[in-house]
């Protein structure tokens, strides 16, 4: 029977880990998980043949301070199995799914399309001119490369690019 060990101190090795347990009974094996580094990471599992034996060991080093540390022993949990994704199946499911919903009908007066005229270089000449407000400053931005201004002024309108020049 396997048991899960909590709690453990980081200097603790096997050898200390299979003392405590032998008083309750015959033990297997100890293993404590160790970081990459070999460190230990806190905690661990002993494996012991008789299941009584287990028990009284569980019971009796539950809470109990080793190595300045309370122990949590309890039995070992099974971890558990996930299913491996099946992605054609996946796929063929979600193509199905596309293929079975009905696009949604609606019934929606028809408003008839207005007719838009293009309208000539005059024309969009003379709206852009007339919209903006008296007395501003139109800029537009410089064609090419390596200019030094990278913006230059259109004719007309206020002659400071800011408000408050200095």
């Amino acid at each position: 029977m396997n048991i899960f060990v909590g709690n453990l101190s980081f200097s603790a090795t096997e050898k200390d880990v299979k003392s405590a347990f032998e008083a309750f009974g015959t033990v297997d094996s100890v293993s404590i998980k160790k970081k990459s580094g070999q460190n230990s990471r806190g905690f661990g599992f002993v494996s012991m043949p008789d299941e009584l034996q287990a028990q009284a060991a569980i019971s009796g080093l539950q809470d109990k301070e080793f190595m300045g540390r309370p122990l949590s022993v309890s039995m070992e949990r099974p971890k558990p199995v996930k299913p491996k994704k099946d992605y054609k199946e996946i796929k063929r499911l979600r193509l199905e799914a596309k293929q079975k919903t009905p696009a949604a009908v609606f019934s929606a007066p028809e408003i008839p399309e207005k007719k838009v005229e293009p309208k000539t270089r005059k024309e969009f000449k003379k709206e852009v001119k007339f919209s903006q407000p008296a007395g501003a400053q139109a800029w537009e931005k410089r064609k090419g490369r390596g200019t030094a201004k990278p913006w230059k002024k259109k004719p007309g309108g206020v002659n400071k690019k800011f408000k408050y020049a200095r």
